[in-house]
């Protein structure tokens, strides 16, 4: 009887020791797993500094791009959306994350070119630039969405067309026609 309750006891201090270690471990060897094949040709595409995160299966940015000063931002994009249409002008909202690094490059392959900035100051288009993870509210209010990156263009109910995912300066251009 006494050596059963020293091996229950042993037994039972070996499972608590078990179940209160450190998974360090365990969470390591995951942050160090590659991305799935698809993933990697896609990381291998971008020029931002990004890292792939095995847990959420998201390709994350290490740093924010900005944005040049014709998009509409923050608390300000209702209100413009709201003036673009009482003035017949077009909307185009910008649906990103500034954890995403496709996101993030969008914003120089596309959203930076000389070109559409140019197209987006003529003053027929009303830009305006979501960010999902501090909007998600606004986000599903007027476009029904947290997809990232997407760019919209914007109706009295909502989308009217989607440009999805992260582009060239020729589909964007293309899209503001």
């Amino acid at each position: 009887m006494p050596n059963t309750i020293a091996a229950v006891s042993v037994l039972l201090v070996c499972l608590l020791l078990a179940a209160c270690a450190s998974d360090e471990p365990a969470r390591k060897a995951s942050s160090d797993a590659k991305p799935p094949e698809r993933i990697q040709a896609w990381m291998d595409t971008l020029t931002i500094p990004h890292h792939y995160d095995p847990e959420t299966g998201f390709i994350v940015a290490d740093e924010v791009t900005g944005l040049p000063s014709v998009f509409v931002t923050g608390d300000a994009i209702e209100g413009a959306i709201t003036d673009a249409r009482a003035s017949g002008k077009r909307v185009i909202v910008v649906a990103t994350a500034d954890r995403c690094a496709p996101c993030q490059q969008y914003k120089p392959d596309a959203r930076n070119n000389r070109e559409v900035i140019a197209r987006l100051a003529q003053g027929d288009i009303v830009a305006g630039h979501l960010e999902g993870d501090r909007q998600p509210e606004l986000a599903r209010e007027l476009v029904g969405s947290l997809g990232i990156p997407m760019t919209y263009e914007l109706g009295t109910d909502g989308p009217v067309r989607t440009l999805r995912g992260q582009r060239p300066a020729a589909d964007l251009l293309a899209f503001l026609g």
